[in-house]
């Protein structure tokens, strides 16, 4: 135990402060004495005090108590978390119950699964981890300091296989020693058996059309085995080729031809007669062909692109046909084409997911966008507020509100239990998208039930789209489901509002056939209210659903995947309210055509019906309708470009444009326009990843223009983007790094920017197959002898040792600086009353002596009341004889002839008297020999008579033992 100082430099201020008290000692004139000097010692104990505070003082004392902070490692790689859990029961089973402990688990990242508990019996159980696919090590060792808990001297065990992918643990555990944290390890089980995996494959980034290749693949395995590679091509099979591997590494180079051009993943699997694992069997590679470019249209039925199809192979120009439900939802996949086309492609059968992929496709590598008209495409196909209507160059609903016809619409929305997740949070996305397609002279209400109706929007007019959104919000699921009341209460209200159109839209996942819903439906073709229904999943009555939609003039959707629930109801509102389809024919006006003016210039063919749609700011309008409303509108998107075609494709509108001379040119020029333009083979990319960390370098094949930068992105499988900042290597080479610890695919996008705008562009793509969990050992027991040695730690064997009494010793340091402050605070008060106040310490010294003496009188008394009254009878007659000079020791001085003179000299009796004697009295006996008359003439002369005298004597004393 000792005193430590936070700011010990401030004990410098005692030199100044002892002089000040000094010196005041010195020269102060108005207190003396005792007053002085407590005044001074006050004042001196009241600046240590203070000084001694503003040092900040803390006591320090050493810890009792240990706490084991435990690292579990919980990843993949580990056999199974049996072991640990058994290992750390036994541990803390033996440990002395005021010690304390704390469990966290690691994967990618670390997660506390027991805090600070003293229980010795605990029963584990782990799983909070989120990601196990990577071995964190040095994020659990650095989270676990802050488990330390104050008062105890803490240790970190930590319990793995070593096989760590991510950081360094090494330098974490020399951290935590420096810290005074000692690190110990536990070696785990990792999984074992024959193993035979695929470590990488390549092929190269840029590839020409026709051309043969090598792609190169290197295996990994633990035994000698026979194995099957093969090789897919954008999912087809394009190579099988036998091998007979060795134990450890096995390199090959399969050749393969490059049959199609664009953008194209491989993927390389091994089948092995001795194998543990399967998931590290598989690898990708991507490599870009160049050649003739491929255009994908997708029909939302078939024959939706006839008048194009028909012009693409007049022009031979290459395409792929494909449906909504079979077109490719995954940016790697997409990017093997060079334009995509939705022809009257309704939104509400492309997933979101899928739209998220179009709009980056279009955005970040360059690929071309068109949308072609009909009944479910722009804002009758759903798309108002999607990613595709943020790529395209026109706004999905009508800004002209003069053209608008008002509208009632009620949403009638099942909020019962079953409804709970994902589906209650987008049918509450899907009323907040309508709110925003609605103008302010329409009128929306929110209908929410369960086993009743519950009003969340009472029919009012949008004049406040947020407020109406935050209502909505509000919507919890719970309940059963009951849909007839609600139905009858919302055809109530809609009955009685005042709008030329009233719609309805219901929407449920549950069954509830009790009801007049024949009655109802009746009721509401008189009131000219339609209605439209929406089951979602397996669950939901689709039998009465169906015919309500068909009694209530309305459309009937069903859906397995809630993520389309937002476009439906964004379709139907567009279908109850807008007058989206424009049928009257028309001869189109010219805008801003550029390039196609020349086309244009004998005339146009007239288009008998189009989609109402509004063209963006910035947008160029090529072909417009005589209101100015678009017919062709296209602009730049990022990297890309798209065309809004608000007629159809299949040669019903615009059944005379398709017979146009000119019309096969007129298409081909649009695709030609839409195809990439900033793709260029002057930059050279190549990605790896290692250890959770991608990396990716730049190769220039000709110098950056004047000003010009590169700018690198990463887009992950789930649409995350990440900015890679380039460094500069050596010249014309440039590197960077990013974040790759997730398996799946990551798109990369390399742009040379001169102004801010795209003068080249590159692309390649990077697969993490696995997690390297599923790798072959390399040196976990180095790493775990290497985390004990930096930590101060041993590796432990016996559970024991988890709370062994071999720490170093730790001290607690308290702050005490406020309670030197309050002490001084207590003595200041003293020392102004010591200064101000005078005591009269002479009359408090007299007091106290007084007290004293009558204390030691009154004890005497006490002590003396068993004394015997001859014994006070004795001593009144010594004082008696003291008085008279008859003591028994002076008779017997007389008797040798020697007395007591009156000062306390001895006088012998046969010397003469001197001139002193005369005062002794007359009656003195004589001197020569002593007689009995001389006897009788010494005693008193007292008039009294001896008797009395003696009870006088012994009355005067007794009144002076009492005090009297």
């Amino acid at each position: 135990m000792g005193i430590d100082f936070a700011h010990p430099w401030w004990l410098l201020a005692l030199l100044p402060a002892a002089y000040a008290i000094y010196w005041w000692y010195k020269d102060e004139r108005r207190l003396q004495g005792a007053r002085k000097k407590s005044v001074a010692v006050l004042r001196s104990l009241l600046f240590l005090l203070l000084v001694l505070a503003v040092a900040g003082a803390q006591f320090k004392a050493p810890l009792a108590h240990q706490q084991a902070i435990f690292v579990v490692d919980e990843s993949k790689s580990v056999a199974d978390d049996k072991q640990a859990v058994a290992w750390l029961q036994d541990a803390i089973r033996d440990k002395r119950p005021e010690d304390g402990y704390a469990i966290l688990g690691l994967g990618e990242k670390p997660a506390v699964e027991y805090p600070m508990s003293t229980d010795n019996s605990p029963n584990l159980e782990f799983g909070l981890v989120q990601n196990p696919n990577f071995t964190n090590l040095a994020g659990g060792l650095r989270l676990a300091e802050g488990l330390a808990e104050p008062g105890y001297n803490p240790r970190v065990i930590l319990l793995s296989d070593g096989e760590q992918n991510i950081g360094d643990a090494a330098r974490e555990a020399a951290y935590l020693k420096d810290r005074g944290v000692r690190v110990d390890v536990v070696k785990l089980t990792r999984h074992s058996g024959s193993e035979v995996l695929i470590d990488s494959a390549t092929v190269p980034s840029t590839l020409y059309q026709g051309e043969t290749f090598n792609l190169d693949a290197v295996l990994q395995s633990t035994v000698a085995t026979a194995a099957q590679l093969r090789v897919y091509e954008d999912n087809e099979l394009v190579s099988t080729t036998p091998v007979d591997l060795k134990k450890g590494e096995t390199r090959l180079a399969l050749p393969l031809e490059a049959k199609d051009a664009g953008f194209h993943r491989y993927r390389v699997e091994v089948q092995a007669g001795q194998d543990t694992l399967s998931a590290n069997n598989t690898a990708y590679a991507y490599g870009e062909v160049s050649g003739r470019p491929t255009a994908l249209i997708v029909e939302g039925q078939t024959g939706e692109a006839k008048w194009l199809t028909q012009a693409l192979n007049a022009s031979g120009f290459p395409y792929e046909v494909r449906t909504p439900g079979t077109m490719p939802g995954q940016l790697e996949d997409l990017r093997r084409y060079a334009v995509i086309v939705l022809a009257n492609a309704s939104g509400t059968d492309v997933p979101e997911q899928t739209q998220q992929a179009v709009e980056s496709a279009v955005r970040d590598f360059g690929i071309g966008l068109m949308m072609t008209g009909g009944d479910n495409s722009f804002g009758l196909g759903g798309y108002f507020n999607t990613p595709i209507e943020k790529a395209l160059p026109v706004y999905m609903d009508i800004r002209n509100q003069e053209k608008i016809p008002s509208l009632g619409l009620l949403l009638v929305i099942d909020r019962s239990g079953s409804m709970s997740g994902d589906k209650i949070e987008l049918a509450k996305e899907a009323a907040r998208r309508s709110t925003k397609m609605l103008s302010p002279q329409d009128t929306l209400g929110v209908l929410a039930f369960d086993s009743a109706p519950w009003w969340v929007i009472e029919p009012t007019q949008v004049s406040d789209p947020e407020a109406m959104q935050e209502q909505i919000s509000g919507i919890r699921a719970e309940g059963g489901t009951n849909i007839f009341p609600a139905v009858s209460d919302a055809f109530d209200r809609l009955k009685d509002v005042k709008t030329k159109r009233k719609h309805i839209i219901l929407l449920t996942d549950g069954q509830s056939p009790n009801g007049d819903y024949e009655g109802l439906t009746e009721l509401m073709r008189k009131e000219g209210i339609t209605m439209s229904t929406v089951a979602v999943g397996n669950d939901a009555d689709t039998a009465l659903l169906q015919r309500l939609a068909d009694l209530a003039k309305g459309r009937f959707y069903q859906t397995t995947d809630s993520q389309n629930v937002p476009q439906i109801f964004s379709k139907e509102t567009a279908l109850a309210g807008k007058t989206y389809i424009e049928d009257n024919p028309f001869t189109p006006a010219i805008g801003q055509a550029k390039e196609m003016l020349p086309l244009f210039e004998q005339g146009l063919p007239a288009i008998n019906a189009q989609i109402a749609t509004t063209a963006k700011e910035t947008a160029d309008t090529v072909l417009a309708n005589p209101s100015g409303e678009p017919l062709l509108v296209r602009w730049q998107y990022g990297l890309g470009r798209a065309v809004a075609w608000t007629s159809d494709a299949k040669g019903v509108w615009s059944n005379q444009w398709a017979a146009w001379e000119r019309s096969a040119a007129f298409w081909n020029q649009l695709m030609t326009w839409l195809l990439p333009q900033y793709r260029t083979t002057s930059l050279d990319l190549s990605a790896n990843t290692a250890a959770g960390q991608g990396s990716l370098e730049v190769n220039l094949k000709q110098p950056l223009a004047s000003g010009a930068v590169l700018k690198a992105e990463v887009i992950g499988s789930d649409l995350s983007r990440e900015e890679v900042p380039l460094l500069l290597k050596a010249p014309g080479q440039y590197t960077g790094n990013f974040a790759a610890a997730k398996p799946g695919t990551y798109m990369i996008s390399v742009q040379e920017q001169q102004g801010g705008q795209a003068v080249r562009a590159a692309s390649t793509g990077l697969a993490v197959p696995y997690s390297p969990e599923y790798a072959l050992a390399q040196n976990g027991d180095a790493t775990l002898q290497a985390i004990a040695q930096a930590g101060g730690g041993v590796v432990l064997d016996d559970t024991e040792a988890a709370f062994a009494d071999n720490l170093p010793a730790k001290w607690q340091s308290r702050d005490i600086s406020l309670l030197l402050l309050l002490l001084a605070a207590i003595l200041w008060p003293l020392d102004i009353a010591l200064r101000r106040v005078r005591i009269p310490f002479d009359r408090l010294q007299a007091w106290w002596q007084a007290r004293r003496k009558r204390a030691g009188q009154s004890t005497a008394s006490t002590a003396s009341a068993g004394t015997s009254v001859r014994g006070l009878k004795k001593k009144a007659l010594q004082a008696t004889q003291l008085r008279t000079g008859t003591t028994a020791e002076e008779k017997a001085r007389e008797t040798r002839g020697v007395k007591n003179t009156s000062d306390g000299r001895t006088q012998s009796s046969l010397a003469t008297p001197t001139k002193e004697d005369k005062s002794l009295p007359t009656n003195s006996p004589p001197v020569t020999r002593p007689s009995p008359t001389a006897s009788v003439q010494s005693q008193p002369t007292s008039k009294q008579p001896a008797d009395e005298q003696d009870g006088n004597t012994v009355s005067r004393l007794l009144k002076k033992k009492r005090g009297q």
